[in-house]
């Protein structure tokens, strides 16, 4: 990648700094959702858990990856692609402030807005089939934030919102897996998992259990795909930070599957304990397990600074999958208790997976110019 001025940071800093503040915000209210009782920042923050976490963090997150590797490629201390992750950055913490006003949702849109003209750009640089699955998933989170401004329920559109976190990260695996020059077989496999899948997810709009169900299909179907291709294969074998990254990634990939395999059971679910399970299943076994793997490279990326790794990483990988097994089981045995001590150790995981990164940052060597 070209490097990027070092004054870029100044523009980073600020929105991760936003990014972790509202963070925290969800994880506070996502203790609150699972019936801990909690102090209430402000009212009704509990029902915009799900909008915060996706739209507000993840969303400005991968939003700020993609523009510094634009700026990088620019070769400039300011970048227009900067304006998408602080549309929605602002919109994360005016959505803690305000609540689901129309402003924040109009900020978080508009970033998603941003995300397609990144990777339009993206695709005018070098057209493949990964930028093109990512590009489909920042049109999903663009699709799912106009339905949230027309105030559709959030258990129609939190597919669409899956939708784009798992297109992105599929799409970057399979960027990845070129070292492995897949053959031209396993490429259609990879274009047919992603077809079943988006066939599903677009048909949520109309038929919502069948459309789940479909999409149930399709991410089992890209489960496997990834277990069979994905370098983390090759890598779980080595020592160090890479064979963190490949646990994290695999692990991940099983819950892509569990999540799968419910979804098509299920179908269409509303709320309750099946629809806890289910959704946690992919946001936090799958993506929470993508953002741990990825972390040593997208915080450095961001900050300019490498990372140390240190092999106590794997204590908080471990509570994360552990309590989540907790959690899920609790849900389809419909205990609450459950449920509720499995959501702690989730919140507790993150937090500690949180303090972890930022102090190996600070142990790093030396600033890396970006």
């Amino acid at each position: 990648m070209i490097t990027e001025p070092k004054l870029g940071l100044r523009f980073r800093l600020p929105i991760l700094a936003l990014v972790i503040l509202s963070m925290l915000a969800g994880l506070w209210a996502a203790l609150a959702r699972v019936g801990w009782s909690m102090p209430e920042l402000r009212p009704n923050l509990t029902g915009i858990h799900g909008h915060l976490m996706i739209g507000g963090v993840l969303g400005t997150l991968i939003t700020l990856e993609r523009a510094v590797a634009l700026a990088g490629l620019a070769g400039q201390r300011w970048h227009w692609s900067y304006l998408a992750p602080m549309s929605s950055a602002a919109g994360a913490v005016l959505l803690v402030l305000w609540g689901a006003e129309p402003l924040p949702k109009l900020l978080i849109t508009a970033g998603s807005v941003g995300i397609v003209v990144i990777f339009r750009a993206i695709l005018r640089r070098h057209y493949a089939t990964y930028t093109l699955v990512m590009t489909l998933g920042g049109v999903a989170w663009l699709t799912s934030n106009l339905a949230w401004l027309a105030n559709q329920p959030t258990y129609q559109i939190v597919h669409w919102w899956i939708a784009f976190l798992i297109l992105t990260i599929v799409g970057e695996r399979l960027e990845l897996s070129r070292i492995r020059r897949i053959s031209a077989r396993a490429s259609g496999m990879f274009t047919g998992a992603v077809g079943v899948y988006l066939v599903g997810v677009v048909l949520t709009l109309f038929a919502l259990d069948g459309g789940v169900r479909l999409a149930g299909v399709g991410q089992m179907m890209l489960a496997l795909w990834l277990f069979r291709y994905d370098i983390a294969g090759q890598t779980i074998r080595k020592r160090g930070l890479p064979r963190f990254v490949a646990a994290c990634l695999l692990i991940g990939y099983g819950w892509l599957a569990v999540g799968g395999v419910l979804g098509t059971i299920f179908g269409a679910v509303y709320a309750g304990f099946q629809y806890d399970a289910l959704l946690h299943s992919l946001l936090l076994g799958f993506v929470f397990s993508m953002i741990f793997g990825h972390a040593p490279i997208i915080f450095p990326a961001i900050t300019g600074k490498p990372i140390h790794f240190s092999p106590l990483s794997y204590l908080y990988l471990g509570l994360l999958h552990l309590s989540l097994l907790v959690r899920v089981g609790g849900s389809l045995a419909g205990s609450l208790e459950v449920r509720q001590w499995g959501g702690l150790f989730n919140v507790i995981a993150v937090l500690i997976f949180l303090g972890a990164t930022f102090y190996n940052l600070r142990r790093a060597p030396r600033p890396i110019t970006r």
